[in-house]
């Protein structure tokens, strides 16, 4: 219709990023992982979520400074990745993102079946991200076994429903949405979004590498 504008306001932006040629992090990331989770203790968080329940193992939150080839590959792929998205979204410059201070958090999670999270989001950090090292065993029954559920952020926009509302496509659509992992995929999200991991049933482990960053300006040196 002419004079039409469609004003996309208050858009969650959420980036999918495939890691290149991944197979060869991925096994080494997964059999590292695997033998930190047997050693237990030693690399284990000495937190537990309240969120988290069943078998789900969480490691310290240091994995970026680790120097292990794989890791190192994997913390400067999600780095470069969040790099990228803030030079295409932002009002920063290539120049500008490369000036910021990145802080993160970073962990691994293997979840075994039976292990799911609760619905959390991750204050105090601007951006969060989540990579797929093994997504585990597909369970054709249980089609949403392991799967991340993102929240809508709009608190009320589900409260009534009819044919006005009920079929606007992405990013309109109303409710939450459900991915899958992939293998060598990482997910990109702000922090404050609410998400859940289902139940996972496959009898292989599933494996993902969690951050959390915060970005600051460089203070400038002193004359």
């Amino acid at each position: 219709m002419a004079g039409l504008e469609l004003i996309p306001l208050f858009t969650v932006p959420i980036l999918r990023i495939q890691m290149p040629e991944h197979e060869r992090c991925a096994a080494e990331l997964r059999e590292l992982f695997l033998d930190c989770e047997s050693r237990g203790a030693e690399f284990r968080n000495a937190i537990r979520r309240d969120t988290q329940k069943g078998a789900l193992f969480e490691s310290r939150f240091d994995l970026f400074n680790w120097t292990q080839p794989a890791v190192r590959h994997v913390a400067e792929f999600c780095h470069a990745s969040l790099s990228a998205t803030l030079a295409q979204i932002s009002n920063h410059s290539e120049a500008d993102v490369a000036g910021l201070q990145f802080d993160y958090h970073s962990w691994f999670h293997v979840t075994r079946k039976g292990g799911f999270q609760g619905r959390h989001n991750h204050p105090n950090a601007s951006w969060s991200g989540i990579f797929c090292v093994d997504p585990g065993e597909e369970s054709p029954d249980l089609p949403e076994s392991g799967a991340v559920l993102f929240h809508d952020t709009r608190e009320n926009a589900d409260y009534y429903s009819d044919a006005g509302s009920e079929e606007l496509h992405t990013p309109y659509a109303v409710g939450p949405i459900g991915i899958k992992h992939r293998e060598g995929r990482l997910w990109l999200f702000p922090s404050y979004l609410y998400h859940e991991i289902f139940p996972y049933w496959g009898e292989r482990p599933r494996i993902v590498i969690a951050f959390n960053c915060w970005i600051r300006r460089k203070e400038a040196p002193h004359a």
